[in-house]
């Protein structure tokens, strides 16, 4: 499987407007493929958007895009006016979450994007397989994606959270474990961290 990961900047106070238009067609939109999340951002840059699809190659994705442009409904009406900016990521997950999680899973998810030097993804894969499991005794790794399309070298993870003291909770737990974070940090050049929030239809929530 690959999955896409377009972000979205829309004018400012455009969030509740684009989850409305996007949550009046989604289910029809869903029929042609599956989609796995859908978030704005909390604290990081505002007014952004997130919905990550799943395929089963690039193939599948341009059919099914191309499918969904013949239908009357998408994209949803109403979005254009708001529009400003869109990126896309194309990635697939690590043997060690092949899929993503999906469910009732946290209010808020935190979004870490480590950019590794190149050659060095599977340095931090290995770490990661080693040690993640007692990381995750404290709280589940909802999905992780490494980048094969758009800017690459990256490793996303994504982490669900009940709220933002319970974020702290856990990260003032997993910093007294013997092995976390897992040895990979000669291996990063750099990293950023963003809270989004799941829309209503969002099947991660």
């Amino acid at each position: 499987m690959i999955y896409e990961i377009r972000i979205y900047t829309l004018s400012v106070g455009g969030v509740a407007e684009f989850e409305k238009n996007f949550g009046a067609v989604v289910e029809n939109r869903m029929k042609l493929s599956k989609l796995v999340g859908f978030f704005h951002s909390e604290i990081g840059d505002l007014n952004r958007v997130m919905h990550i699809w799943e395929y089963e190659d690039l193939a599948h994705r341009a059919r099914v895009r191309a499918e969904a442009l013949k239908q009357p409904w998408w994209p949803p009406k109403g979005n254009e006016a708001i529009l400003q900016k869109q990126i896309s990521k194309v990635a697939v997950c690590p043997p060690f979450r092949p899929e993503p999680r999906t469910g009732a899973l946290g209010g808020v998810y935190e979004f870490r994007t480590y950019t590794l030097f190149p050659g060095k993804m599977n340095e931090v894969l290995s770490r990661w397989t080693q040690h993640l499991a007692s990381r995750e005794a404290l709280s589940p790794l909802a999905a992780c994606f490494t980048t094969d399309m758009g800017p690459l070298n990256e490793f996303i993870h994504v982490w669900p959270y009940k709220d933002l003291n319970h974020r702290d909770e856990i990260r003032a737990a997993s910093h007294k474990l013997p092995n976390w974070p897992p040895g990979s940090r000669p291996f990063l050049m750099s990293q950023n961290s963003e809270i989004w929030a799941p829309a209503s239809f969002s099947p991660m929530h």
